[in-house]
């Protein structure tokens, strides 16, 4: 069973630029020094998809996390969402990102999760330019349909091998389920607070692979919040998300992608020709 915990790490860019929230910072570290703490108590190494923009910005929040033991992968340098890429922009955002997070760490950067999974049938190609920059493993496909991306032809929600343009990289697509007649992905962001913990608890133990996607802002209680039409998706449960994320990890046994990487046989899982 491969139970992978990720986390998406944008709050230090992303509050600055869409809430101009300039009191974040002791607020967002004291977050993320409880998850560092709690993942150490359980001897649990996650993997961080960071910015490269905070690898600048706050480079001791990012040295932070991989001192802790933490895998450190790129989630691009200023969290545009790759729909809005051509070619040579998508290949610089890439570049700049992935320099500014090795230079802080020292170490290769080897996983890519897209914002907002933005990787569809429309710009398959970022696929080439993250393997030409040294990317191993892609963690951005989202098999159905969502608001921001999806890709709907991709067919399985394990981990597969992907082939496009005379390239091959190892894909670790995002697990989806129905409800209601809709593809969601119940492992993280608002779906995980917003369904019992019962449900979430169930879908996980029925599934022999589950990728998590968490991000501070799903537990900070004290964020801005705006009026808008995603109000209830961007702030329903968050006063119990802590609490049902100790559950979580208390009932199951999470890994990294790399240590998952290791241990999964890759000669037998699906290839998926784009």
């Amino acid at each position: 069973m491969h139970n992978i915990l990720t986390f998406d790490l944008e709050e230090w860019y992303v509050y600055r630029s869409l809430f101009g929230d300039y009191g974040s910072d002791y607020r967002l570290e004291h977050y993320l020094d409880l998850f560092l703490d709690t993942f150490t108590s359980h001897n649990i190494q996650a993997t961080f998809f960071v910015l490269g923009s905070i690898a600048r910005s706050h480079p001791h929040i990012i040295r932070k996390i991989f001192d802790a033991g933490h895998e450190i992968g790129c989630h691009s340098d200023v969290h545009t969402w790759l729909t809005d890429f051509n070619e040579s922009q998508f290949e610089e955002d890439t570049r700049k990102a992935i320099s500014s997070i090795e230079d802080v760490t020292g170490s290769k950067v080897l996983g890519y999760r897209a914002p907002a999974f933005s990787i569809t049938p429309k710009n398959k190609w970022v696929l080439e330019i993250l393997k030409k920059h040294g990317i191993e493993y892609d963690c951005s496909i989202f098999p159905a349909g969502r608001d921001f991306g999806g890709f709907t032809e991709f067919s399985v929600d394990t981990p597969s091998i992907i082939e496009y343009a005379g390239i091959k990289i190892k894909e670790f697509p995002m697990g989806v389920t129905t409800i209601l007649g809709k593809k969601i992905a119940y492992s993280g962001g608002g779906y995980f607070r917003l369904l019992p913990y019962s449900t979430i608890k169930k879908l996980i133990s029925s599934r022999g692979y589950n990728m998590t996607y968490f991000h501070l802002r799903d537990f900070d209680k004290e964020q801005s919040r705006k009026l808008t039409i995603r109000y209830f998706k961007d702030y329903y449960g968050i006063n119990s998300a802590m609490a049902k994320f100790h559950k979580l990890i208390a009932d199951f046994i999470f890994t990294n992608i790399t240590q998952a990487n290791k241990t999964i046989d890759w000669s037998s899982t699906h290839i998926i020709k784009l």
